[in-house]
């Protein structure tokens, strides 16, 4: 990280009680090493001198997922997508949480915007629902800024999110945070439409969602058209456009189209980082498969990627642009090239497990099951962190228990050592830790007839699940 950050780390109830009593806001940061949003964060946003300067007047702190006791904390926090940013006043209150994906100068101006806005998100939230008070355009701005995708609960539980979007998003007066509010409600109901329609009356109920889908089109339409505000959100187009298209019934054609052309203009903002632009070529890419010019773009993936490889050497930054690379280089149908980037890159990562990982994929999607299972338990024996190695471990024996669930020796070999681990951690049954347990304690309860270690591993789990 940028060395003019003077990141807090370890006692996070301290660091509380530090910025109470010194007055200053506290910015909470939740990721990983190997995380590749994490690195991407570190390269674009925390290096920015605009950032460092901002953050000389909050406290920041750094919660890795690793530290010990760091999934209990997350589970206390309600944090666990790496990565997570949250803002807290000085009073210990949360303020709002920040998206990761906004390019630097998009994230200082949200970040200014959150400190600015007098209020927190969750008393934005329900002065807009209950109707209580008019809200300030900074309050606005602040619920289109949130993170609902790392909200886990915090204002509203996730099978909400869909209805209050929406009604977040028509209660809104129009402007730039309206777009947006609409966006997220649209990403949030994954193509269902959430309107409010007459009981007992299916033509106008039909009628109803027909005028909302039409509506929805032409929102996006007005987003991706408009430059300054596709790029507001080029967060939400490079990653949920193609479905908000797939969505959008029967203008998909015309929408294609749009995005398309402000995939365009984002590869070639030289404003934006080599894996931001490498993204939205990927984007179009993407587009492809719906219709969208097809002419030469994969052949741009392969050119942009080749560049871009050539050019970025800072390890948060390379980190998180060969894992853009290798997403662009499958899709645009060059697996083998992307396999063999995975292999080159292993020897200078600063997180070579995280690629093995990758490279299980890639065996796996082409049926080599030796490969799949060797590569996912170098990850797993490679990997630094104890909750990182818990979590993998179960990984790597889930798929063993998948794929060869006739190997006993192997599978009793890696249920003792993750018994182990367990038993070394001290929150392996909290956060994304308890997560990939419920998981493995499900296939361990698939074997017909389990070996010591794995019948002892399975008791283990059952009792602390």
């Amino acid at each position: 990280m940028a060395t003019a950050i003077e990141w807090q780390s370890g006692d996070l109830g301290a660091a509380f009680g530090l910025a109470a009593s010194v007055g200053r806001p506290l910015f909470l940061y939740w990721g990983a090493g190997w995380c590749p949003p994490c690195n991407r964060l570190k390269a674009d946003v925390f290096s920015q001198p605009g950032f460092a300067q901002r953050m000389r007047a909050l406290l920041p702190f750094q919660l890795d997922g690793d530290a010990p006791g760091a999934q209990a904390l997350a589970a206390q926090y309600k944090l666990r997508s790496y990565p997570t940013l949250v803002l807290y006043g000085a009073d210990g209150r949360e303020i709002t949480r920040l998206p990761c994906e906004l390019d630097g100068e998009l994230f200082i101006a949200a970040l200014d915007q959150a400190l600015a806005a007098g209020h927190t998100a969750a008393e934005s939230l329900q002065a807009a629902l209950g109707g209580t008070r008019p809200l300030a355009e900074a309050e606005w701005a602040l619920l289109s800024l949130y993170s609902w995708d790392t909200d886990e609960g915090q204002l509203l539980p996730a099978a909400e999110q869909p209805a209050v979007l929406a009604r977040l998003a028509e209660a809104c007066p129009p402007g730039d945070a309206c777009a947006r509010l609409h966006l997220h409600a649209q990403v949030a109901a994954a193509g269902r439409i959430v309107a409010d329609t007459p009981a007992g009356n299916a033509s106008a109920s039909a009628a109803q969602a027909a005028a909302a889908i039409a509506a929805a089109a032409d929102r996006l339409l007005r987003v991706f058209s408009d430059p300054r505000l596709a790029r507001a959100n080029l967060d939400i187009l490079v990653n949920s456009g193609v479905n908000l298209i797939k969505w959008s019934g029967a203008r998909q054609a015309e929408l294609v189209q749009a995005l398309d052309r402000a995939a365009r203009r984002f590869a070639a903002d030289s404003a934006l980082s080599l894996a931001d632009r490498l993204t939205a070529v990927r984007l179009q890419m993407r587009l492809v498969r719906l219709g969208g010019p097809s002419d030469g773009v994969a052949e741009l993936v392969r050119s942009t990627v080749q560049a871009a490889l050539a050019e970025v050497r800072e390890p948060h930054a390379r980190h998180t642009l060969v894992n853009t690379a290798v997403s662009a280089l499958n899709d645009a149908g060059f697996a083998a090239e992307a396999e063999a980037l995975l292999q080159a890159e292993l020897a200078q990562s600063h997180a070579p497990y995280y690629f093995m990982l990758s490279l299980a994929a890639a065996a796996r999607r082409r049926g080599d099951i030796p490969a799949t299972l060797a590569w996912y338990e170098q990850a797993w024996r490679a990997a630094v962190g104890s909750a990182t190695r818990l979590q993998w471990g179960a990984t790597y024996l889930v798929s063993v228990i998948d794929m060869t669930p006739e190997d006993q020796p192997r599978i009793e070999a890696a249920a003792q050592e993750i018994a182990r681990d367990i038993s070394a951690a001290s929150d392996a049954y909290q956060q994304r830790n308890r997560t990939q347990l419920q998981r493995l304690a499900g296939k361990l309860a698939m074997l017909t007839v389990p070996g010591p270690q794995a019948g002892a591993l399975q008791r283990l789990l059952t009792a602390n699940l």
